[in-house]
């Protein structure tokens, strides 16, 4: 039938399909590797293909812009840019739509530490959405939600993937002047299912339960790829920090051998934006512009659109920044030329998800290079980085 399961493999998960179908024939099944994809009562369908209109994997040339401006950009709030993953420039858009009264929709661990789209309405819940979150965050109803608060006349803010930004103007089925939006700088997504395995795994391993988790913590050696968890039992709490790269899911993450399969063909993995504005780490700036890196993070930010302009110079306040060239904000940025390379290992990564060892069975190697900078002084690492 013509309607969103010709889609397969291509998917990107948005949940935009779902959230559209007028006959609510659509539903968003896990798989076995645990990523959703949409199932169709096709009993129920009436092939009116609105699925199809509001899918971003139909519609992946809406709202596209190449960037006209790029700024280095650190957050002047201290405690802030500590809990960002690079220099807070995502959490600046998100506490100046804030204090305009707006709403904000971004990634947020709940109780589980499972990963969802919320709405935040007040500055007491904007650390929900400050750093990281490697992990494919369920969008559940937010584009729903999304298209009320519009309608109500407020000012809105949506943060997520580009595929994420994509299928809520496709949802939209335009671009309201009251909706911006930040697009990150995403490399690929693992499933939900994979990254709670590896929780429950931490469980296991301290006899506890993790209560916290922070891909890109800085409160060990600053401005990185090193993750923080925090477990707690009946008697105390233990703190545990690593590079990513040194561990078991952050290991595999960075490989790029679990993403979902449509990450391997992304159509948004190039300079041609979705957002309004794209953000992502500044990992070039110790070179280019030496005097403004910082060990608290720089953040990169391409200004793709006349209201990301707008919103840029409203968030400005907030940071010190400094005028980039594209290419130097494209340092290391291989996802603004090319999706991640699909490693010969995806085929069988997840095949052995269900069984009781899987994350235990996966390997780190040895990795000298990491190891290396795991004991060496941060400080080192910046002076060698700027040379």
């Amino acid at each position: 039938m013509e309607n969103i399961s010709r889609i397969k493999e291509k998917c990107v998960g948005c949940k935009s399909c779902e959230q559209s179908c007028p006959k609510h024939c659509i539903s968003m099944v896990e798989n076995k590797e645990g990523f959703w994809y949409p199932s169709v009562d096709e009993k129920s369908c009436i092939e009116c293909k609105v699925c199809l209109k509001k899918c971003p994997v139909e519609n992946t040339e809406f709202h596209r812009n190449e960037p006209h401006k790029v700024w280095a950009w650190r957050n002047k709030n201290d405690v802030d840019i500590m809990r960002s993953a690079s220099g807070g420039a995502a959490d600046s858009a998100a506490k100046t739509i804030l204090q305009m009264g707006g709403v904000v929709y971004g990634a947020a661990y709940d109780e589980q530490l499972a990963v969802s789209h919320i709405e935040v309405t007040d500055e007491a819940e904007r650390e929900k959405l400050q750093s990281s979150k490697y992990v494919q965050s369920d969008p559940k109803d937010s584009y729903t939600k999304v298209k009320q608060r519009l309608s109500e006349g407020k000012t809105v803010l949506f943060t997520g993937t580009p595929c994420q930004i994509a299928g809520l103007y496709a949802f939209l089925g335009g671009n309201p002047e009251n909706l911006y939006t930040v697009d990150l700088i995403c490399h690929g997504v693992p499933s939900p299912k994979f990254f709670k395995k590896y929780l429950e795994y931490q469980n296991k391993q301290t006899a506890g339960r993790v209560i916290y988790f922070n891909f890109r913590s800085k409160d060990k050696r600053g401005w990185g790829t090193q993750y923080l968890l925090k477990t707690k039992t009946k008697t105390k709490t233990k703190t545990k920090t690593k590079i990513l790269s040194l561990d078991r899911y952050g290991k595999h993450f960075m490989d790029g051998d679990c993403y979902r399969e449509s990450c391997y063909k992304c159509a948004y993995a190039n300079t041609s934006r979705v957002g309004d504005l794209t953000v992502g780490d500044f990992w070039g700036i110790a070179k280019s512009h030496p005097s403004f890196n910082s060990p608290k993070g720089v953040s990169s930010v391409f200004v793709n659109t006349e209201k990301g302009q707008k919103l840029f110079e409203m968030m400005r306040v907030l940071a010190e920044v400094e005028e980039a060239t594209l290419e130097e904000g494209m340092v290391k940025q291989h996802n603004l030329v090319q999706p991640s390379n699909r490693p010969v290992i995806r085929d069988t990564f997840y095949k052995s998800i269900d069984e009781p060892g899987f994350i235990k069975n996966i390997k780190v190697g040895f990795q000298p290079k990491a190891r290396l900078k795991s004991v060496l002084p941060n400080k080192l690492i910046q002076k060698i980085k700027s040379l």
